[in-house]
């Protein structure tokens, strides 16, 4: 199978072709004057412009124009389409449940590409879970007698990022990827509240890259720790 096919003004039976016998296989791009009438949930008009209209083979399809992330219009995965011929191309693109129809009109197509798209490997670094992660792997990070008991541990405050034990009781670590402030000290001070009212013995530590000074302040203020760790990032790419 090929990697990309181009098509530079193709006819609208070549389009129509391709997105019926294709769709399942290519990531099909098309660029051209379009008008887009969308019924569901609510009704919208796009008048006649030049967009990007992208088609997945789960289904999914997005209308893009010259501005912003989000698309004009879009339809989730699963969608239907159908194709229809006469003075202009009609696409229709449907959704069961909720009932949606995008309807987009076409007079003319500039061109059309077809991608073969894998989907590969994703892997996020630098995130709090990813930080909450190597602790749980190596608790002497924290210290020798730590030992990691349960992630997002639930409160009526919000979820403990991890919640662990060491010889004086429990320990409540609230994990920050960036410079910890004054917000994520008041929630740790919530949860520690929350567990000593319950009568446990509790410790509360922040664990993060760096804390500001009135972070601090306020930390040392309530009783509570700093542990400084660093989420790891990407070794091949550098922050400037």
């Amino acid at each position: 199978m090929e990697k990309y096919k181009f098509f530079d003004l193709p006819e609208f039976s070549t389009v129509k072709d391709i997105l019926e016998n294709e769709r399942k296989n290519y990531v099909i791009t098309l660029f051209g004057l379009c008008k887009i009438l969308y019924a569901g949930r609510a009704s919208s008009i796009a008048t006649y412009s030049s967009r990007l209209i992208t088609f997945k083979p789960d289904g999914s399809v997005l209308v893009h124009s010259n501005k912003k992330l989000k698309p004009v219009n879009w339809q989730p995965s699963s969608s239907e389409v159908k194709v229809e011929i006469g003075d202009e191309l009609n696409i229709y693109v449907e959704r069961k449940r909720p009932k949606e129809v995008l309807e987009i009109l076409m007079p003319i197509v500039y061109y059309l590409s077809l991608s073969k798209v894998d989907e590969g490997e994703f892997h996020l670094f630098g995130s709090e879970s990813e930080m909450v992660e190597e602790v749980v792997k190596n608790p002497e990070l924290i210290s020798r007698d730590f030992i990691p008991l349960e992630r997002e541990y639930q409160t009526p405050f919000g979820k403990i990022d991890l919640l662990g034990v060491t010889s004086t009781g429990y320990l409540i670590l609230e994990f920050k990827r960036a410079q910890a402030g004054l917000e994520a000290v008041s929630q740790l001070k919530r949860y520690v509240d929350y567990l000593s009212w319950k009568g446990e013995r509790v410790r509360g530590g922040i664990v993060a890259p760096s804390i500001s000074k009135s972070a601090l302040k306020l930390l040392k203020k309530y009783g509570l720790e700093y542990f400084q760790l660093s989420p790891k990032l990407l070794p091949t790419i550098r922050l400037k």
